[in-house]
């Protein structure tokens, strides 16, 4: 059973509560301030000083307690974080750290996670095979074949067999698409990265992937959240940033009709937080189930590590989800564990890396079913694109929003709406 803190602004100060715990703690709900200054110095004070904050709150330490009581053969009790207030959203939560247990989010027990501070519904997910991973490898000045070989290694894992995993990567690399090529994998495609943000956006979509992976380099541009993805002109001209420059809102609606389970930003720049919510934290808050990225910019070769040993973690928890048939949970969650774990090596105060992989979910958590288990209907699938897109709209301000992106959610949703209606799709 899960933790789950809360972190609300309150004036120019921040509240902080223990919303759910794995007991009947009295108190429950109760909110006191706390102080989310950043407490700085080596990973090992910062993390005991940090959890020493959570636990002046006499409630959020009872629960604390009874969470951190658990047995070594336990299973996850992930510890989550509502993070509606940006100056909590900006601390390491990740590098807690607890005298008898070390560092919390280490130890399979108690992962750590983030929930993003707008909610949306989680629409429950059907699944029928091929699971369909898309992977955009296209980083200007950073080569994505580590990324690849991981993805490559994850998917020939059995439990991918089982799921009849099919890998789809778009890339401007030469050296991506050849290597794609020299598997001789028919499960393993790809196709060459296209001239524009949004041809780039319809073959995402097209391709309608249940995990989506993305390397490329994020920043701003006009003051909307943007991922840039090399082109093959880009790549021969040795352009530091990548001319394909898809907005997060455009990137939004591109995976909306996927109903996509996890993204992934094994990325450059695209999880720094200042003044304004990460991209993966953006993401979620625009209705994304869930979406892992790093919490400030880190070596290349500590990201490519992470994915290394993320994607059969992933994999892994997706087949024991459908090897069933009826609906089950997806908690990625801990899925985190292991790759954090082999950043960190033998002695994790070496390093603070590890910590810096970040999920941010909506609160509801995401549940899937056989497709031919649940019988679901057309009709019932169309209905849950329906309201996500619905939901996604009213969240767009028609005095500020690009009415490019205004006119092709309402498009959508009137297709959605004819499809229901027995009209043309």
């Amino acid at each position: 059973m899960r933790t789950v803190l809360g972190f609300e602004p309150f004036g120019d100060s921040t509240v902080l509560k223990l919303r759910e715990a794995p007991a009947d703690i009295p108190g429950l709900g109760t909110n006191e301030l706390t102080d989310v200054t950043d407490p700085g110095g080596p990973i090992a004070s910062r993390g005991a000083a940090l959890l020493e904050r959570l636990l002046r709150h006499p409630v959020v330490s009872r629960g604390l307690d009874v969470a951190l009581a658990q047995k070594p053969a336990a299973g996850p009790g992930p510890l989550y974080l509502h993070l509606v207030s940006n100056q909590a959203d900006q601390l390491p939560w990740e590098q807690l750290l607890s005298a008898p247990q070390g560092f919390i989010a280490l130890d399979a027990r108690w992962p750590i996670a983030r929930i993003a501070a707008i909610r949306s519904p989680v629409d429950r997910r059907t699944f029928a095979p091929p699971l369909t991973i898309v992977a955009v490898l296209s980083a200007a000045l950073r080569s994505g074949v580590p990324q690849l070989q991981a993805l490559l290694a994850a998917t020939a894992l059995p439990d991918a067999r089982a799921l009849d995993t099919h890998l789809h990567v778009i890339s401007a690399e030469k050296a991506v698409l050849d290597a794609v090529t020299a598997t001789g994998r028919p499960e393993v495609t790809a196709e060459a990265m296209p001239g524009s943000a949004p041809e780039l956006a319809r073959r995402i979509t097209a391709a309608r992937p249940h995990i989506v992976h993305l390397l490329c380099h994020g920043g701003a541009s006009a003051g909307v959240r943007t991922l840039a993805f090399a082109h093959t002109a880009d790549v021969d001209a040795g352009e530091p940033v990548g001319s394909v420059q898809l907005k997060l809102p455009d990137l939004v609606v591109a995976l909306l009709p996927c109903s996509p389970w996890l993204v992934v930003l094994g990325a450059c720049q695209t999880a720094q937080t200042s003044d304004t919510l990460s991209l993966a934290h953006e993401l979620v808050s625009h209705g994304l189930p869930a979406v892992a990225g790093m919490r400030r910019l880190i070596d290349l070769n500590d990201t490519d590590r992470f994915c290394a040993a993320l994607y059969p973690e992933v994999i892994a928890t997706v087949r024991t989800a459908v090897k069933d048939a009826g609906e089950h949970e997806i908690d990625w969650a801990a899925t985190l564990t292991a790759p954090r774990q082999a950043m960190a090596q033998a002695d994790p105060t070496l390093t603070d890396s590890w910590s810096d992989p970040v999920l941010y979910v909506q609160d509801n958590p995401l549940r899937i079913v056989s497709s031919s288990a649940l019988g679901v209907s057309d009709t019932a699938n169309l209905q849950g694109q329906l309201d996500t897109f619905e939901r996604f709209r009213a969240t767009l301000d028609p005095t500020t929003a690009d009415p490019g992106l205004v006119e092709r959610v309402d498009a959508l949703i009137a297709g959605l709406r004819a499809r229901l209606a027995g009209g043309d799709p």
